[in-house]
């Protein structure tokens, strides 16, 4: 087992470090406190290539491996978990689908205009009753004719109100359970489409909407793989958004620390910097280990998955550990700063603010604590 990064991955690493020090944190005080879509972000990242980073070279990617993909997500997401992902997730979760099961007409009509940052598309798959339990998805499409025709739901969809296409997850027989799943693609101006908007306690600089599908008419030709794996077909682009998840939980967790040591020295209290109080070295040295080691848990269940190896319990506990530490560390960092990290003058609260989602996107802890246990026990929790 290698521990050291290659030549390149310390590129990309670094590249990705210095957009997010001059590219995102200058303005990123401004378009959260907007809350708005900093969309010269998606360009200039686009012309990095960052987008499409884990994308074939032949659709306009760079054709990185998970690993190094991985890394640029950290990075990123040091300065800014939200941002990252309203500029890069249509490439992770839409994009990852795209070049595992569509035809190839669809990947030649997708994925390079995703790569070049001008098509933004979203996956629709939550529902009101249907979360982690995917299986109960009741939005409706029925085939008439040369369309389909769309009912239903969605509630909580990233960049679905700035998309230009949704893949929405949708029920074409009820009498076949899961086998009755499809991804259908649906164009921003169908009719029978709307959107309305969710503001969270994070995700300030990004997109989420609730989506509503009322007689809503798509072209049949528009089903992304095969009527009768949809769910199977959505759970390949989130597996790939858990893994980017997980990385971005680690940069957010990484840029507390790096705030609370610069901070730490900086402020004093009783005549002397706070660093040099006891329990204050304790907190700080807490952080670094716990962070160090969930990283290497991150980037091996990242190796798996470039290798084509079995990663699910590996990419469980990455993401289990990853987002609850990104809570852990920020709230540890909101203490360490007392009021001034409450303030916008300081990183810790916006990490704050948006680790509390990254638990619940690509699946809760409960999730993963279940899916670590029936990998090893072969026994399922949930039947």
């Amino acid at each position: 087992m290698n521990f050291e990064l290659t030549e390149e991955q310390v590129m990309f690493r670094n590249t990705a470090r210095k957009f997010a020090e001059r590219e995102m944190l200058p303005t990123l005080r401004e378009y959260e406190r907007q809350r708005k879509i900093n969309y010269d972000l998606i360009e200039k990242m686009a012309s990095l290539g960052l987008i499409g980073a884990h994308i074939p070279q032949q659709y306009g990617g760079l054709g990185l491996d998970y690993s190094t993909s991985a890394m640029i997500w950290e990075q990123l997401c040091w300065a800014s978990w939200t941002q990252t992902l309203a500029s890069m997730g249509q490439g992770i979760l839409a994009g990852t689908i795209l070049t595992n099961v569509a035809s190839e007409e669809q990947k030649q009509k997708y994925l390079p205009a995703i790569c070049r940052g001008e098509l933004i598309i979203a996956v629709a798959a939550v529902e009101p009753n249907a979360g982690s339990d995917a299986a109960a998805i009741e939005t409706t499409a029925v085939l008439d004719g040369d369309d389909w025709v769309i009912n239903g739901g969605k509630n909580f969809i990233s960049h679905g109100g700035i998309a230009d296409v949704v893949f929405v997850l949708v029920q074409t027989d009820r009498t076949k359970g899961t086998r009755g799943l499809a991804l259908i693609a649906v164009d921003k101006d169908a009719p029978g489409f709307s959107k309305s908007n969710v503001e969270m306690v994070g995700n300030r600089a990004g997109d989420l909407v609730n989506l509503g599908f009322s007689d809503c008419r798509t072209p049949k030709e528009n089903v992304i793989g095969q009527v009768g794996r949809g769910l199977q077909n959505a759970l390949v682009g989130i597996d790939t958004a858990r893994l980017f998840v997980s990385a971005g939980c680690i940069g957010m967790a990484q840029s507390c620390l790096d705030a609370c040591i610069k901070y730490s020295k900086e402020r004093r209290q009783f005549g002397k910097p706070i660093a040099s109080f006891q329990l204050v070295q304790e907190a700080i040295a807490r952080m670094q280990a716990e962070i160090e080691a969930i990283r290497w848990q991150v980037y091996y269940a990242a190796e798996l998955k470039s290798k084509g190896a079995p990663h699910g319990k590996e990419l469980s506990a990455a993401k289990w550990l990853a987002s609850e530490l990104a809570v852990r560390v920020s709230t540890e960092a909101i203490r360490l700063h007392g009021a001034y990290g409450c303030t916008e003058d300081f990183p810790v609260e916006h990490h704050y603010r948006d680790a509390v989602l990254s638990t619940i996107l690509g699946g809760t802890s409960e999730m993963h604590k279940l899916t670590i246990g029936r990998e090893l026990l072969e026994i399922n929790a949930l039947l």
